[in-house]
């Protein structure tokens, strides 16, 4: 062995052949320089990926979560693998709606935005359920009221429903108008300016309605747009409640209305969401949070949103 190329073999014990089957020598400095570059520029695309995602599916509670720190580890490994690193930067999507949820589809955001002075705005949002195909809805009589203090200095302006996002498409946002209050039992019909058909061409967005008797331990789902988000948020609870109590606008009434206690965190937007079974039909309306159980979710009977609708000529759905 020549003295040059033992002086090779003291700069650096690292070895490994080319794929022409020739051993070579790399200066270990050299050698190390890919990963570190690797290292300082794939570790921050990560974070920033892994932010947009939580951002994009949010949670139950509508909550992002700060980046978090990714080991440089990962980098390293997705330096030797190009199918992992592809994988890692693929763009985040949404999950999509179940299409066979009917009283998922049928769901909206109510949004009203009128100016507050000082160049600011005031914002409320609340959800409501679509019950025909002429774009009637059920909401509570509380989200108007409160829809109305947004709108004050707005002369004109209308409550827009915002139908729930199917597709890649922007949801559609429709006026609407008042049609009927029930102040006693905390409840309003709404009717958009245009029927929000559906937007595939199918079966338009509707919910059917069950007025059957709720019994204990019944499995309920409860779907609304809390905290502005963008598309409707679907929790599960069981009825831990039954009977009668004071609702949202009548706590200083002695009116009593039929109403069911969910085990369901009630939070802001979530107003008006429609509680249902399982793969059928609505059965109460969300109408505020338990004082005594803030954990806990008071829903009014959906009897009464019934009731209404019929006493203004407006034809329902019900569950077969």
């Amino acid at each position: 062995m020549s003295r040059l190329d033992r002086r090779r073999r003291r700069r650096s014990k690292v070895e490994f052949r080319l794929p022409t089957g020739v051993l070579r020598l790399v200066p270990l400095p050299f050698y190390l320089l890919p990963f570190a570059l690797c290292t300082w520029s794939c570790s921050p695309r990560i974070e920033l990926k892994e932010w947009k995602s939580q951002k994009v599916e949010g949670s139950a509670h509508s909550t992002f979560s700060t980046p978090s720190t990714r080991s440089p580890a990962l980098c390293l490994l997705a330096c030797f693998s190009p199918c992992l690193a592809a994988t890692s930067q693929a763009p985040a999507t949404p999950k999509p709606l179940p299409q066979d949820d009917r009283v998922l589809r049928a769901v909206v955001q109510l949004l009203a935005v009128g100016p507050a002075g000082k160049g600011q705005n005031r914002e409320c949002s609340a959800t409501g359920f679509l019950i025909n195909e002429e774009g009637y809805l059920i909401t509570d009589a509380h989200v108007v009221e409160d829809a109305k203090r947004c709108l004050e200095r707005a002369p004109g302006a209308k409550i827009l429903a915002k139908l729930a996002v199917t597709d890649s498409r922007t949801a559609k946002a429709v006026p609407c108008e008042v049609v009927g209050i029930d102040a006693r039992n905390d409840l309003a019909l709404l009717k958009t300016e245009r029927p929000p058909f559906a937007e595939s061409g199918g079966m338009p967005p509707y919910a059917l309605l069950d007025a059957r008797e709720v019994a204990l331990e019944t499995l309920v789902m409860v779907s609304g747009h809390p905290a502005f988000s963008w598309q409707p948020v679907t929790q599960a609870g069981r009825v831990v409640w039954r009977g009668r109590t004071r609702l949202e606008e009548t706590d200083f009434s002695p009116a009593l209305s039929d109403a069911i206690d969910v085990d369901i965190p009630l939070q802001l937007g979530n107003s008006g969401s429609p509680v249902y079974r399982p793969g059928g039909g609505v059965i109460a309306v969300i109408d505020k949070r338990n004082s005594l159980r803030p954990s806990h979710s008071v829903a009014v009977s959906i009897r009464y949103a019934i009731a209404l609708a019929e006493r203004c000529g407006v034809k329902w759905h019900a569950i077969e």
